[in-house]
């Protein structure tokens, strides 16, 4: 069995770590410069502000609706994401980051010891809640992907409790069948359109597919994906690592900015910083 915990709105929620009280509000994080929305709370998700929005366009908006904004501090929420990674760590003995916010666990040999991966979940969740007071949510599958798959209807769907399970065939084809297969792990918006092009719609529409044949259709990734949404194990976590998307120092002056040897220092600190990111 497999697990992916991940935390809800993780930029946002660590803001109301620091800050309890914020806790019930609706909390927008920005980019670095504060150019754009990167992250929302769930109260602001339900408002309607969703990410990736310029703030300047939105903020008579936000403002009006009693919104708290948030610039972006890395460094803060890579210190609590650790604190959250060893308190999810031990709960498993193979565990594996995934990002900045999600870790995978995978359980060999639990299964003796673990009545219910329902309460098991939850035990993960107010553990976590108790020690960073972060939101967590848990999904359980036999394969990475069905983890995933669990994880989000644990989180999105109407009915979430936090935790969710796929551990049968009727709990397989359930969330799957309510699952959008833009939601499916490693589904970007391309494929999407691709797929709905062949009638391709839901997870469980994927999952119904020939592997063989999406394989020829697409590529091997796709194949096991599907194999994986059927639960036979194929990928290995540490084959489908996160792509890092970008590298940045991008933290601006309080001022402008006229002496040329004062802006090179800059320029050369900043670039350090990203090539030691980069090693």
């Amino acid at each position: 069995m497999y697990a992916l915990v991940d935390a809800t709105s993780f930029y946002a929620s660590a803001e109301k770590v620091f800050d309890p009280t914020i806790r019930k509000k609706p909390v927008v994080v920005l980019s670095n410069n504060d150019g754009c929305i990167v992250a929302a709370s769930p109260e602001a998700k339900n408002l309607g502000f969703p990410k990736f929005e310029p703030y300047f366009k939105l903020k008579h908006v936000l403002n009006k609706h009693g919104v708290v904004i948030r610039s972006s501090n890395y460094e803060l929420y890579a210190d609590l994401s650790e604190k959250m990674m060893n308190t999810i760590n031990q709960f498993s003995d193979q565990s594996y980051v995934y990002s900045i916010d999600e870790s995978f666990l995978k359980f060999d040999g639990y299964a003796s010891i673990v009545d219910s991966w329902y309460n098991y979940g939850h035990l993960i969740r107010r553990t976590v809640w108790r020690r960073t007071k972060l939101p967590v949510g848990v999904g359980f599958g036999p394969t990475p992907t069905l983890a995933k798959a669990a994880n989000h209807a644990a989180k999105k769907f109407t009915d979430a409790t936090g935790v969710a399970v796929i551990h049968d065939e009727v709990t397989r084809q359930e969330v799957l069948s309510r699952m959008d297969v833009s939601n499916v792990w490693g589904i970007g918006r391309r494929l999407t359109k691709k797929l709905a092009l062949m009638g391709i719609n839901t997870a469980l529409d994927l999952a119904q597919q020939s592997p063989k044949h999406m394989r020829r259709q697409f590529s091997v990734v796709l194949e096991r994906t599907v194999e994986e949404l059927n639960g036979h194990q194929c990928l290995e976590w540490d084959q489908v690592k996160q792509r890092k998307k970008e590298i940045y120092s991008t933290r601006s002056f309080g001022e402008r900015i006229t002496d040329p040897p004062a802006l090179k220092v800059a320029l050369v600190t900043h670039c350090s910083i990203v090539a030691k990111k980069l090693r």
